[in-house]
């Protein structure tokens, strides 16, 4: 690092103070704009003096307006009560975050306050632009915030990103494996949590995605070239290692036992698949003096009793009931362990004691397996729902949507003859009793590779893959005889409706579905001016 004044972003200084044999230094920076100057985290009483010396070979003095305090901690604000005295302006004001105030009044300074939370968190500056704000609760002080610069795009981000740094180090780290050595004892040690961390980082790179530049309060500043890495790699980093403390105060021992359970906890949670999970088991069965095999047992919502074994799943009536071998995973729905050994007469009860022990770290992985398929299903039926006619059973239009064919097809567009007459004469009871009727007959006069859909009132539509309009005038001549022929006594008095359809094809390869469609609508208008209870073909439509 440098004891001179050095432009990091345009019109952006770092003018803080190399303080020596001294891994945690400490940060300020001022930004130029006017008569509205900045000094970012202005220092403490060792670095206050070369800090003033820095910005008066830059600018007046008398231009710093604004003093951001982001955290009201001495490294940052104790110059607050000689800055009283050193800078001559009469409005100078302590932006910070109201929290920090409570504490900041304590340097015995002179300087009013302006508060992020009551300014919409932006602060705009005449020559310059805005600065922003986003609080990042807890990291590390309650109110704890940072402040993005939209000129430059440089995010002054307080402790985050912040590193222990060698004497060696240069004041730019260029390199993300030399950052994250850096910085991710700094973050073990002073961030409460992974969730606060990761969740206020996201909150950032959301609201500023174009971020050119990381000046921290600590470690070193951060180019454009690693940001996006470093905030990917910062946001997986387990901190709050003193959450294991109880006399041990050794930071190197407890970020070690950190490291170890986080590959444990995540060695447990990344198997949320049955099969992987008693692959597992059994790696660990191997160890033991006794050849054993696990075989995991749930009682699947709306599937019953499914079994898992090395490398097969299957359905059973009921779980094994030996309790000398058996281990329940307690919890809902109801699971647990089968474990046979290589003798059928031989048990080996430490092994299930074994097994037993650890099924609380077990069940989390059937837990999660179970929550999954449960949303599968429910996603599944809601996605059916959705897509079919709660009248006929018939898929609808939006199941069309997403199933519209690409390669060559018929299509028949069908439409029940006068149904108007049974909704007026007879009332929609009657209407609705016809068109469920007449579903199920489209549904019986198809092939199995066809699909019918309701298209909307009495039109329905029967898309024929891989047809010409000979196979699609069969199986439309196959419904509307269907259609004819059915006794329907109770829904009109005739006890029979008649139904009218066109049939067309994809004739050339630039055919879309809509012209298709088109084609047999007019197919079917011709069989509806001609008298009805008849299927009339495109004339354009392929043989086949």
């Amino acid at each position: 690092m440098t004891g001179d004044p050095v432009e990091v972003a345009p019109d952006v200084w770092w003018v803080g103070r190399r303080l020596p044999d001294d891994a945690f230094q400490c940060h300020t920076y001022l930004i130029k704009a006017g008569s509205d100057s900045v000094l970012v985290d202005p220092g403490s009483l060792l670095t206050i003096d070369e800090t003033l010396s820095m910005v008066a070979q830059l600018a007046d003095p008398a231009t710093i307006k604004y003093l951001i305090c982001h955290h009201p901690d001495p490294d940052i604000a104790a110059s607050l009560g000689p800055l009283s005295a050193a800078l001559p302006r009469s409005d100078i004001v302590v932006v910070t975050e109201w929290r920090a105030r409570a504490l900041l009044k304590h340097y015995g300074h002179r300087f009013d306050y302006w508060l992020i939370e009551d300014h919409d968190f932006r602060l705009p500056l005449s020559a310059r632009g805005d600065l922003e704000f986003q609080l990042t609760p807890y990291l590390h002080f309650p109110g704890a915030f940072t402040t993005f610069d939209v000129a430059s795009r440089t995010l002054f981000s307080s402790d985050l990103f912040g590193g222990f740094v060698e004497p060696s180090g240069g004041l730019h780290c260029h390199d993300i494996d030399e950052l994250m050595r850096e910085i991710t004892p700094f973050h073990q040690h002073y961030m409460p949590t992974k969730s606060l961390l990761a969740g206020s980082l996201a909150r950032i790179r959301q609201r500023w995605p174009e971020i050119r530049l990381i000046a921290p309060q600590h470690g070193r500043v951060i180019p454009e070239t690693i940001v996006s890495a470093a905030f990917e790699q910062l946001s997986d980093l387990e901190c709050g290692v003193f959450t294991l403390a109880d006399q041990d105060h050794d930071l190197t021992r407890l970020i070690r036992l950190a490291e170890a359970r986080v590959q444990l906890t995540e060695s447990l949670l990344a198997i949320a698949d049955p099969a992987a999970l008693v692959t597992s088991i059994n790696a660990v069965l191997r160890h033991t003096d006794h050849a054993a095999e696990a075989s995991l047992y749930v009682d699947m919502p709306d599937e019953g009793w499914t079994a898992w074994a090395e490398g097969r799943r299957w359905q059973v009536s009921s779980p094994p009931e030996d309790a000398a071998t058996v281990v329940e995973l307690v919890g809902r729905p109801v699971a647990m362990l089968s474990i046979s050994f290589d003798q059928r007469d031989s048990t080996d009860a430490e092994v299930v004691q074994m097994l037993a022990r650890m099924a609380g770290s077990i069940r989390p992985s059937v837990d999660e397996f179970v929550r999954r398929t449960t949303d599968a299903h429910r996603i599944n039926s809601l996605s059916q729902a959705a897509a079919t006619d709660p009248l006929t059973g018939l898929r609808n239009r939006r199941a069309l949507d997403g199933e519209i064919p690409f390669d060559d097809f018929a299509l028949i567009s069908l439409d029940i003859d006068h149904f108007k007459h049974v909704n007026d004469a007879l009332g929609h009871g009657a209407g609705d009793r016809v068109l469920s009727r007449v579903s199920s007959l489209i549904m019986s006069s198809i092939r199995d590779t066809d699909r019918a859909y309701r298209w909307g009132g009495e039109e329905f539509l029967v898309v024929a893959p891989n047809a010409g309009g000979a196979t699609g005038y069969e199986v439309a001549e196959r419904i509307r005889q269907a259609v004819c022929a059915a006794q329907l006594d109770d829904p009109v008095p005739s006890g029979r409706v008649t139904i009218s359809a066109g049939v067309a094809t994809t004739v050339h390869i630039s055919d879309d579905f809509s012209t298709v469609l088109e084609r047999a609508d007019r197919a079917l208008y011709l069989s509806k001016a001609r008298g009805r209870n008849q299927t009339t073909v495109d004339p354009r439509a392929r043989n086949g």
